[in-house]
């Protein structure tokens, strides 16, 4: 009796460690991860120096500039394609739009601007858990789309980033899907020779 009991334990240890070594070579360090977000970009101030007509560099005060000296009020959207690595790590390319108004309304001559993004994005959530903190980068370029003497302008476009993420999928820790979270996020942009401060909502799958 004793030997069967052995034989038994045997056979149900090994059946045990054949299963959770079969899940654990199924489970997939790379997961496809979508994001989209949109929010509100807050103009802070300027890097650079507006341009005149002949292309030199003139007082902030010109009136033909690229970057957005009197443009305050921003909304932009971005859509996010890319990949989870090992549940923690997300790198991904995206597209994004923001339309810019100006400062002061009714303002003659001034018209909104419209400046479409291409970037690459980085996150890292180092906590597993159900609230995740969360920090990133995304570096590209950025398209001024209004008509101009300098046609379709474009400069850098550098974002870093901070948030937290709701991952409301309590399936978060196993790789065997994509999980679900709502996210917010803060930081601080550079394009067009204009420094933004963007606050956003995205949700991610």
């Amino acid at each position: 009796m004793k030997k069967i009991k052995s034989v038994l334990l045997i056979v149900m240890l090994f059946a045990a460690t054949t299963v959770s070594a079969q899940f654990t070579q199924d489970r997939p360090n790379v997961e496809y991860m979508f994001k989209v977000e949109a929010g509100y970009l807050h103009n802070v101030g300027n890097y650079g120096q507006a341009s005149n007509n002949s292309g030199g560099n003139t007082s902030p005060d010109a009136s033909n500039s690229y970057n957005l000296r009197d443009h305050e009020e921003a909304f932009g959207l971005n859509i996010i394609n890319g990949i989870n690595i090992s549940q923690d790590f997300f790198l991904g390319g995206g597209l994004g739009y923001s339309y810019c108004m100006p400062l002061y309304q009714g303002n003659e001559g001034l018209e909104a601007s419209h400046m479409g993004q291409v970037f690459v994005d980085m996150d890292f959530r180092p906590v597993e858990a159900d609230w995740a903190p969360m920090v990133g980068a995304r570096l590209g370029g950025s398209f001024l789309m209004n008509n101009n003497n300098y046609g379709t302008t474009m400069s850098p476009y550098v974002e870093v980033y901070a948030g937290l993420n709701w991952f409301y999928d309590h399936a978060l820790q196993q790789m065997d899907r994509n999980y679900h979270a709502w996210f917010v996020e803060a930081g601080i942009i550079l394009q067009q020779q204009t420094i933004f401060i963007p606050v956003r909502v995205g949700w991610r799958w």
